[in-house]
């Protein structure tokens, strides 16, 4: 489908050509094009909904999430914390097996099965500079300090009992997909890199 194109995409450029493209359709399809410029809103509602309107990027600049994770196939909520060992070993695993998709989706860029994913770190830091030194090291975005809730909250509003706990949902739609994508995070990730047993209970 349209939707799953744009979904698919892998650059910036490629998405900017299926939307014109869809605009090129509107006046012989317009109920088609509001139907999919609809399910995008929704999508990017959602993922509102979950961490906000606004991200921090891998240079500290806070983005529209609805920009930062259009496209994306899977987007991960990653739950974690400085002060947190198995954190800590954990972290620089995800950081490899992040950096080794996307290299993978570059170089497969013609497997439509394949597409980029998305991780937003949730912090569980209570010192802004913790935060920002621990934050630091990721290359994928994540919500800003002054706007994380407290850990109770968090707990509530996500259901998990432990960290690091990484949440995988659906890019297209928003749905949660694995509450345990941090022990089946080899399903989402393409490439190379290693794993690692061990959680600390909060």
């Amino acid at each position: 489908s349209t939707l799953n194109s744009i979904s698919n995409a892998t650059s910036n450029d490629d998405r900017a050509r299926i939307l014109l493209a869809l605009l090129a359709l509107s006046q012989s399809q317009p109920q088609a094009l509001r139907r999919n410029i609809s399910v995008v809103q929704q999508m990017a509602s959602k993922f509102e909904e979950l961490v906000g309107p606004t991200l921090v990027n891998g240079n500290g600049e806070e983005v529209p999430s609805s920009e930062a994770l259009q496209g994306k196939k899977y987007v991960m909520l990653y739950f974690s914390a400085s002060w947190c060992p198995p954190c800590r070993k954990f972290t620089p695993l995800l950081i490899d097996s992040y950096k080794a998709h996307k290299e993978y989706v570059i170089s497969n860029n013609n497997d439509e099965d394949v597409g980029e994913n998305e991780v937003i770190f949730v912090s569980l830091d209570k010192v802004q500079s913790e935060h920002d030194q621990y934050r630091g090291k990721m290359p994928w975005l994540s919500v800003p300090f002054h706007k994380l809730a407290s850990k109770d909250e968090l707990k509530e509003k996500y259901g998990f009992r432990t960290i690091p706990t990484l949440i995988v949902y659906d890019g297209n739609s928003g749905d949660m997909v694995n509450t345990n994508g941090r022990h089946e995070h080899a399903t989402y990730f393409k490439g190379e890199y290693q794993c690692l047993k061990g959680c600390t209970v909060l």
